[in-house]
C-alpha cells in the first residue's frame, strides 16, 4: 500500500469483519480496505490507558491493520498490531517520566518544561492534528514485496560532544529502565527522554538511583522474553558505533558475506535497538543454515514498520525452534523467510494482523504455492500468523493443505 491515508479512519456501512465481497470471474474475493472492531482485535486490557484511548473503529487493508489512536498529544494513526504495542508501551511509560520530573529528582538541573503537569485520562484532546507526521504510511508492500529500501547516511550515530558528555549513554540507561527503545522517534516520548537525560548529566545524577523516586524500573506492556532483554541491555550499555561491530561479527558468524551485511546496515530503517533483536533471536538458532537467507529478505524493509515486523518474524521463528521443534535451515518462499524443521516441515511466519482472502491476498498465496513446487522434502506446511485470519481466508489457504496457527505474537504476554 503507497498511499497515505488522509482524515479520519471511517466506517463502513453494514460491514461488521469485513462482509463486503467482489466476483473476479469465478473467485470470490473480500473487499479492501475494511473496517473491524479494536475490541475483537486486541486484549480489553489495551484498549485505554490513562493518557490514551484507541477508535473502535480499524482500517485493515487485508492483511495489516490501523488503528487511530487518541493521545494527550493528538490523534495519531499507527499501522500494525506490533507498532501499537510499541507505542502503547511508550504511552505507558509516559506518566512515569512525568513523574520523575514531578519528584524532585534532578533539582536545578531539570529543564524548562519537565515539570510540567500532564494531562488525565479525561483531558483527552478531542480534534485530529491534520498534519503529515501523524498520517500513517502504508506498509501493504511488506506482503507484496514491492519496492526496496532508501538507503542513507546512519542518522543513530550519537553526536561526539554528547557522547563525551554522557548524555547518549544517560538516554540509553533511562530508556532501559522505562522498558522503551532510546531510538524511539515518537516525539513527545523521544522530548521527555532526552530533557531527562540531559538533567541527569548536568546534575551528575545516575540513572538507575533517581528512578527509585518513582519505584525502580517501569513493567512493560508486552512480553520481553531472555533473548530480547539481554538485547536491549546491550543496546543500554554500547554505543550505536560499537553496537554496529557486534552485529556484524554475530552475522559474520552466521555465514552472511560482507556485501550483504552492510547492505542491511545501510538500510537505515532499521533503528539500533530493531536491528540488534533481530540479529540476538537470528543467533540463538545455532546451527541453522540459511540465517543469510532472513538478511537478505530483511534488508528490503522500505520503513520502521517493516523493520519490526522483520524483527518479529525473527523472534517467531527463534520461538519455534527452541519451544517447538529444532530448526535445519531458512529459505525464502516469494519473498517471505520461512523455516524448515528437521522432521520437514515448512513453517511460513507471517506478522499480520487480519488476513482477508482479497485479489491482493490471493495472489500472494499462489505465488507461495508455486514456489513451494520447487522446495525440496516438505512433508507438512503449517502458516504461523500474529493475528488472525478470517474465516473465508482461512477456507482457501486449508484448500492448499496449509494447517494455520493464529495469534502467536511474540510481543504479547
Amino acid at each position: 500500500m503507497k498511499k497515505v491515508i488522509n482524515g479520519l479512519i471511517m466506517a463502513l456501512a453494514g460491514v461488521l469483519l469485513c462482509g463486503a465481497l467482489a466476483v473476479a470471474g469465478n473467485e470470490v474475493y473480500q473487499n479492501a480496505p475494511a473496517t473491524l472492531q479494536a475490541s475483537k482485535c486486541l486484549p480489553q486490557n489495551l484498549l485505554q490507558g490513562i493518557n490514551y484511548k484507541i477508535s473502535e473503529e480499524v482500517r485493515n487493508d487485508g492483511a495489516i491493520n490501523t488503528y487511530l489512536v487518541n493521545t494527550n498529544d493528538g490523534f495519531f494513526y499507527i499501522e500494525s498490531d506490533a507498532k501499537l504495542l510499541v507505542r502503547i508501551n511508550e504511552l505507558n511509560a509516559l506518566p512515569k517520566m512525568k513523574e520523575l520530573s514531578r519528584q524532585g529528582v534532578f533539582k536545578d538541573s531539570l529543564v524548562s518544561g519537565v515539570k510540567a503537569p500532564f494531562k488525565l485520562a479525561g483531558e483527552l484532546i478531542t480534534s485530529p492534528i491534520e498534519s503529515g507526521k501523524n498520517i500513517v504510511k502504508g506498509t501493504g508492500d511488506f506482503f507484496s514485496n514491492v519496492g526496496r529500501s532508501i538507503y542513507s547516511s546512519d542518522p543513530y550515530q550519537a553526536n561526539i560532544l554528547k557522547v563525551a558528555l554522557g548524555y547518549d549513554s544517560a538516554k540509553r540507561a533511562y530508556a532501559f529502565e522505562f522498558g522503551i527503545n532510546p531510538y524511539t522517534k515518537y516525539e513527545p516520548v523521544e522530548a521527555r527522554l532526552n530533557e531527562i537525560s540531559r538533567a541527569a548529566v548536568a546534575g551528575g545524577i545516575v540513572p538507575r538511583a533517581s528512578m527509585a523516586a518513582i519505584g525502580g524500573p517501569v513493567a512493560t506492556t508486552f512480553r520481553v522474553s531472555s533473548t530480547v532483554h539481554s538485547m536491549k541491555r546491550l543496546v543500554r550499555d554500547t554505543p550505536p558505533g560499537e553496537l554496529l561491530k557486534i552485529n556484524e561479527k554475530k552475522l559474520q558468524a552466521m555465514g552472511v558475506n560482507p556485501e550483504l551485511i552492510e547492505a542491511f546496515f545501510n538500510n537505515t530503517n532499521y533503528d539500533p535497538e530493531t536491528r540488534t533483536i533481530l540479529v540476538g533471536e537470528l543467533e540463538t538458532m545455532k546451527g541453522v543454515d540459511g540465517r543469510n537467507f532472513f538478511i537478505a529478505a530483511a534488508t528490503l524493509a522500505t520503513e520502521s514498520t517493516g523493520a519490526l515486523l522483520y524483527q518479529v518474524t525473527a523472534q517467531v521463528m527463534a520461538d519455534y525452534n527452541s519451544r517447538v521443534a529444532p530448526a535445519a535451515h531458512i529459505g525464502t518462499i516469494s519473498g517471505r523467510p520461512f523455516l524448515m524443521s528437521q522432521n520437514g516441515k515448512l513453517i511460513l511466519p507471517l506478522p499480520l494482523d487480519y488476513i482477508l482472502w482479497t485479489k491482493t491476498v490471493a495472489r500472494k498465496f499462489a505465488a507461495i504455492n508455486r514456489g513451494l513446487t520447487r522446495i525440496e522434502g516438505v512433508k507438512d506446511k503449517e502458516i504461523w500468523v500474529t493475528g488472525k485470519v478470517d474465516p473465508v481466508a482461512a477456507a482457501h489457504i486449508n484448500e492448499s493443505g496449509w494447517r494455520i496457527f493464529q495469534n502467536v505474537n511474540p510481543l504479547l504476554k
